[in-house]
């Protein structure tokens, strides 16, 4: 076949190679042309066949980018098939393997292109999909090169008449960066699955006044003030259009980056077709390296011709800025940008602004709105499968996902009883009525739904993250299995890239060495780095090419493009995050294994607390020993037990209770030890590991099991009541945010030891008699609205809950009571088990009987309290302060959460059974939060506000009058 084309190969002379247009023909100069898209393993056959067009007198467009998928490609390929009136097709075994010629398809299916599909192969032994296969064909493959050639020219459509191009104006600017975006986003696009989640929110007066409203220093006439909204959305793109400004986040490999392409997709359409609707500029911040370069100046680097438009562009508000990977940028050069891009934000108040940033990296806020992507639910897995594979074949897919075919015919059961796709995924339990699945599953089938719907450790909770859904699928599509762990599915995927570019097994191995190299090079951080104020050097997601040459020889670095794990260009860098941080756990694997880098060189010990960009990538690490991450886990302890608890919790990898047990079991000792851990941000760190793994078994922080009358056992509370004994005390001060001064005389009652924490309040929302029963919130005030419980912001076990209102906290009191069988009444509140405290009762478990100011003796300590001037800007874990203890040993009186009181802010009455439930006026709240200054820490603060309102800042603790339940 290739023998027939050479032999008519020879020399072209200079007049007809000028017919040989690429990506740096000027543009005065351009004429239509034939676009001719091949394989490069392909190019002796298209250099061939392109010689012997030019002698036809056609001109040719040729991609001559070495590196398929880069960015000279990425730029070329809109520029080559927008000039040509007609694209041939080498159709050979190589480009129906080339996602990059199926690409170049897609583009000029999407122009509506003319394509002639030129068969160089038998098509019908090929076992992938023909994306050609309803276009006329001319076959090259059965007969003779001159006559399939000759039927080639006469298939030609007429060569458009060419004209002369002006020198480009803005619009002409703006069509040909859309151009270039539109092929990006439609490439990265393709099969998108729309993303659901959650949004947040802020208040539109986010000023002074709306900070006095949000923290109860309101007119207590005036209406409610708005609190956060948070809600849940099916539509990613939707919400964001509505909310228009907004952080973007999701865990790695979530769909941000694809998220954020299709937005764009949505915008250019728009922009095309009308010139006053926005341009959508698509910016990676991971590029912007250049310590002193500015952001308008990174920004305008990245537009190319478009750049000198900039100004207008943002000034007419005709930019949509979408900036992603805000955790690319690096580290040591976050402080000084942040604020740049806030500060751009904030000067185009009308633009469409969205920030992308993985949840965790989000440490400093940028005051936007939240939109958090949610994982990937079961019926967005199987539509993504359906998509990529095909509806029968995705549907294989999906079932062997979620368990194979075995929880596939349980399905169906329940499907036959009624009950919804969605339902057999989020049941917590067999239903047994409405729909009555119970009745038709036997135990066997009970049995199955229960390991394999619930097992944490199955590949349909892999499948939850888009970008590990798309390894699986494309991984099963090569090789018609899936991998049993995460290490195989990256391991597979990589081969898989490696074997559909052909390359040799003698190449694989110094490939991915030098990748590993080059990733652990990025990745890396500060004790193998330090700048000279001692702080970590950059994290990068890119390096120049002459650096990555010291490690990969040319043609590694022309595989690495090829395959489409290196983005190649002046700079080089991982085509996903995930995949740098893949081959960086390989190389960090090794150097552990050698015993040749110790946890202290990841993290320093005099700040092993802070974040240094080695997270997710021992996050990946972990999940590669799937069956057994035991001395991942154990190395990353040595340095930092937050990480290490996020290895066990998001690995995917097997860690059983026991292991986080006695995890747990060594953290707990350190919450307290302030000799050992004498910073509130690394016994935080310590709080937030053990709120993760679960197993604080600490008295008063979690819940003990309870045996109901009917001998039913549940899950309740465990409270650590502190004696609150009888006498007097004195109630307020002189200061304006204090009540009257007051000599009060109160008898003996019990106050909880903490704050109720998101373990224990999360009892009475899984109770089928908790929360969602209304008899809780009979007679308060409460609309329907202001009974939902909202998502706990921080969620870690052992923290206050919080986002919690005055309804909410009484009804839990109400529910709690009547499970711990106290003379539950309705009316009666001091018939109840357990309440909320009257202002009273808080205030002298917090100050004791010595009019201190703060709940610990003297003068205001950020040592002692979560407040703002603790600067860890989060709750945390209950009794971590120590120091900060009142005079009766209660713990978080000071900062974390502001707790509400039981009695109307006006009247804050000695005795409970005197107050007042109906209604709608104002309650207090008292201690201070983890947001606000040592004023509000104080123990006489009054704080007032609407008891529907609630943000992270609010949650509660109880009172017991009388004794303790057993």
């Amino acid at each position: 076949m290739f023998i027939s084309t050479k032999r008519r190969h020879s020399t072209i002379s200079m007049e007809q190679s000028s017919r040989i247009q690429t990506l740096k023909t000027p543009r005065e100069e351009r004429r239509p042309t034939i676009f001719v898209s091949y394989s490069t393993e392909d190019v002796e056959t298209a250099d061939s066949l392109i010689s012997d067009l030019v002698r036809a007198e056609r001109d040719c467009w040729q991609d001559k980018i070495a590196i398929k998928g880069g960015e000279d490609w990425i730029n070329a390929i809109p520029q080559g098939i927008e000039n040509s009136y007609v694209m041939i097709v080498l159709v050979t075994v190589n480009s129906l393997n080339s996602e990059w010629v199926h690409d170049e398809i897609l583009w000029a299916r999407q122009q509506e292109k003319v394509i002639i599909p030129l068969l160089f192969a038998d098509v019908a032994k090929h076992n992938g999909y023909f994306p050609l296969i309803r276009y006329q064909k001319i076959d090259f493959f059965q007969q003779d090169y001159r006559r399939a050639f000759d039927q080639l020219i006469r298939s030609l459509p007429p060569v458009p008449a060419h004209t002369l191009q002006a020198e480009p104006d803005q619009r002409t600017l703006e069509f040909d960066y859309l151009k270039r975006l539109q092929f990006t986003s439609l490439i990265e696009t393709e099969k998108y699955t729309s993303l659901s989640g959650q949004f947040e929110t802020r208040p539109a007066e986010m000023t002074a006044e709306y900070q006095h409203r949000a923290f109860g220093l309101l007119d207590l006439d005036g209406p409610s003030p708005r609190e956060r909204t948070i809600g849940r959305f099916t539509d990613a793109i939707g919400k964001i259009l509505e909310i228009r400004r907004a952080v973007l986040l999701g865990e790695p490999g979530g769909g941000k980056t694809t998220t954020l392409l299709k937005l764009a997709s949505h915008l250019l359409e728009q922009a095309q077709q009308d010139s006053r609707q926005p341009i959508p500029l698509f910016i990676r911040l991971g590029r912007w390296t250049a310590p002193d370069q500015s952001f308008t100046d990174f920004i305008s680097s990245e537009l190319g011709p478009l750049s000198a438009n900039l100004g207008s562009l943002l000034s007419q508000k005709r930019a949509a800025l979408l900036l992603d990977g805000l955790n690319e940028l690096p580290t040591n050069q976050r402080e000084s940008k942040y604020p740049q891009v806030k500060q751009l934000v904030d000067q185009h108040p009308g633009l469409i602004a969205i920030v992308s940033c993985r949840e965790l990296d989000y440490t400093v806020d940028l005051e936007f709105d939240r939109i958090t992507i949610a994982p990937l639910d079961p019926v967005r897995i199987r539509e993504f499968a359906g998509k990529y594979l095909g509806e029968e074949k995705g549907e294989i897919l999906f079932w062997r996902l979620a368990g194979g075919e075995e929880v596939r015919r349980v399905f169906e059961k329940w499907r036959q009883a009624g009950a919804s796709f969605d339902l057999f995924w989020n049941a917590p339990d067999i239903p047994n009525e409405n729909p009555n699945v119970f009745g038709i599953t036997s135990g066997e089938e009970d049995s199955i739904w229960h390991d394999k719907v619930h097992d944490q450790h199955s590949l349909i909770k892999l499948a939850h993250n888009p970008y590990m859904l798309l390894m699986l699928t494309s991984v099963y599509a090569k090789y018609g299995e899936l991998p049993a762990n995460r290490g195989q599915l990256f391991d597979k995927f990589v081969t898989n890239l490696l074997a559909r570019e052909k390359v040799a097994p003698d190449e694989r191995t110094p490939l991915i060495n030098g990748l590993a190299q080059i990733a652990f090079k990025m990745q890396s951080q500060p004790a193998v780095e330090t700048t000279e104020d001692d702080q970590p050097a950059a994290a990068l997601t890119v390096l120049p090419r002459a650096e990555v040459a010291r490690i990969l020889s040319e043609r590694s670095i022309y595989l690495a493009g090829s395959t489409g794990i290196l983005n190649v260009g002046d700079e080089i860098r991982f085509t996903h995050q995930l995949l740098q941080e893949y081959f960086a756990a390989r190389y960090l694997d090794e150097e552990i294994k050698a015993d040749q880098l110790s946890a202290s060189q990841i993290w320093p010990p005099d700040r092993w607390w802070q974040r240094t960009n080695w997270e997710e990538t021992l996050i990946l690490l972990a999940g590669i020993y799937s069956n057994d991450c035991s001395h991942v886990v154990d190395w990353v302890a040595r340095g930092n037990p937050e990480v290490a608890a996020q290895c066990i919790v998001r690995s995917g990898a097997i860690f059983g209770d026991a292991a986080r047990q006695q995890f747990a079991e060594t953290i707990i000792p350190r919450l307290t030890d302030l000799e050992r851990e004498p910073e509130p941000a690394a016994r935080a760190a310590l709080g937030r590991a053990l709120g993760l793994v679960g197993f604080d078994n600490r008295k008063g922080v979690g819940n003990r099991a309870h045996q109901l009358d009917s001998g039913e056992t549940i899950s309740l509370p465990d409270l650590d009541w502190v004696e609150i004994p009888a006498g007097r005390f004195n109630y307020g001060d002189e200061s304006e945010s204090a009540a009257k001064p007051e000599d009060v005389e109160l008898p003996t009652f019990y106050i909880a030891r903490y704050p109720i924490t998101m373990a224990q309040f999360q009892t009475f929302i899984d109770d089928p008699q908790g929360a969602s029963d209304p008899r809780w919130f009979e007679g308060l005030a409460a609309d329907e609205g202001q009974r939902q419980i909202a998502p706990q912001r921080f969620k870690y076990l052992n923290h206050p809950r919080e986002t919690v209102n005055w309804y909410q906290a009484t009804a839990f009191c109400r529910w709690l009571s009547w499970r711990l069988g106290g003379g539950y009444s309705l009316k009666r509140i001091n018939d109840w088990a357990v309440r909320l405290p009257t202002e009273y009762e808080w205030e002298k478990a917090a100050r004791g009987t010595d009019s201190r100011i703060y709940p610990y003796p003297g003068d205001f300590d950020p040592a002692r309290a979560n407040t703002g001037a603790t600067g860890i800007g989060m709750t945390t874990a209950v009794g971590i302060f120590p120091a900060g203890n009142s005079p009766y040993g209660v713990m978080d009186m000071s900062g974390n959460v502001w707790e509400w009181c039981l009695n109307e802010f006006d009247k804050p009455l000695k005795d409970p059974a005197r107050v007042r439930l109906a209604g709608t006026a104002t309650r207090p709240l008292r201690g201070g939060s983890w947001l606000l200054n040592q004023d509000f820490a104080r123990a006489v603060y009054r704080l007032a506000n609407h008891p529907d309102f609630r943000n992270s800042a609010y949650g509660f603790r109880v009172v017991r009058v009388v004794r303790p339940p057993s």
